[in-house]
């Protein structure tokens, strides 16, 4: 009867060990084929041509090791002219392909405007910016600020000075 009674035991306390190394697996970080995290690349996309009282499709591509993230739990972009931040306009976007998110917007005056992608996955979130200019005049400005950008010189106010006419 000990016999059994050893044999029951050392069954139990094995089966007791395997379960509790199998549930103490260790958290492992996700990495890539060389042993890096895993890199995620954003491409905010401005529309070639954009046009004032128009429909203007802005994007934004976002893949994580070059393999599309879907299905993000927020996808918005959020638009406002550069000196004037308390008008912005957040909008819903619109997953039209794997990993890229877009919307339409109509601009109706001319400035120098930022555009910011908010895309919020459960592990990851970005927000890339990026600035643009419609108009002749605010493409000229924006010209001059990107110009100054490039130099060790102070960029001059965006906003144009007040002028009669």
């Amino acid at each position: 009867m000990n016999k059994k009674k050893n044999q029951l035991y050392t069954w139990v306390w094995s089966s007791l060990l395997i379960v509790l190394l199998c549930g103490c697996t260790a958290k492992m970080t996700e990495t890539d084929g060389n042993g890096l995290p895993p890199h995620i690349s954003v491409n905010l996309q401005l529309p070639e041509s954009l046009r004032l009282g128009n429909s203007n499709d802005f994007s934004v591509q976002v893949s994580k090791s070059n393999i599309p993230l879907e299905h993000a739990e927020t996808a918005e972009f959020v638009i406002w002219p550069e000196s004037d931040k308390a008008s912005a306009v957040t909008l819903k976007a619109d997953e039209r392909s794997p990993g890229l998110y877009a919307v339409s917007y109509v601009i109706e005056q001319e400035g120098l405007y930022l555009i910011q992608s908010r895309i919020k996955f459960a592990d990851a979130q970005v927000m890339p910016t990026k600035r643009f200019a419609i108009g002749d005049h605010a493409i000229e400005r924006l010209a001059k600020l990107e110009s100054y950008q490039h130099t060790d010189a102070d960029a001059p106010d965006p906003t144009p000075a007040s002028s009669h006419h």
